[in-house]
């Protein structure tokens, strides 16, 4: 993989990735199960109404201030919030091997892997894994049928366990907003 692309594991990291010899154990599955690739859950109209208004508005600033190509970024903006909250996701599988994880046909070896924890989103559970790669920076597992206690074992066999999810300064940011300007009913 070009160098542009990973980023150097700090030194606790390789601390873990030796302790935990990846190269002794045969190539074979540990888990597998099926669920969708992205948390989801239908939009009520409230959603989609805010959604227009702000876009309306910012549009019309964009328009006083003659600048056309906002405009068009601005809308197609809009058609992705409305895809993505309309169209529901599709199944993925997901595996666990003793070589690495695969989430559909994509696939990553453990030492491309930092650390991982759990949330829950949506009403779904969800495994977040870091990476050491630029892109992506982190992978999402949905859980859905498959036991949590179970694959956070294994998985903590080969790479570290977070109790807390690492925030940066624009998740912290956007939660802020999103607590001051809901874009949906907080009372549903």
């Amino acid at each position: 993989m070009p160098k542009f692309f990973t980023k150097t594991p700090t030194s606790t990291q390789r601390t873990f990735l030796r302790d935990h010899d990846l190269n002794d154990d045969p190539l074979r599955t540990l888990l597998n199960w099926n669920a969708p690739s992205r948390p989801f859950r239908k939009k009520d109209r409230s959603f989609y109404t805010t959604v227009i208004i702000i876009a309306v508005l910012v549009m019309l600033i964009s328009l006083l201030a003659q600048e056309f190509l906002l405009i068009g970024v601005v809308f197609a903006l809009c058609f992705v919030v409305y895809v993505l909250g309309f169209v529901q996701p599709e199944e993925t599988e997901y595996k666990i091997s003793t070589q690495g994880i695969t989430i559909g046909d994509h696939f990553y070896f453990w030492d491309d892997l930092d650390s991982f924890w759990v949330s829950q989103k949506d009403e779904q559970q969800i495994v977040h894994v870091l990476t050491h790669l630029r892109f992506p920076g982190m992978l999402m597992l949905l859980i859905g049928s498959q036991n949590e206690e179970q694959l956070k074992r294994v998985i903590a066999k080969y790479l570290p366990f977070r109790e807390i999810a690492p925030k940066s300064l624009i998740e912290k940011w956007g939660e802020g907003l999103q607590k001051h300007f809901p874009l949906e009913n907080p009372h549903r």
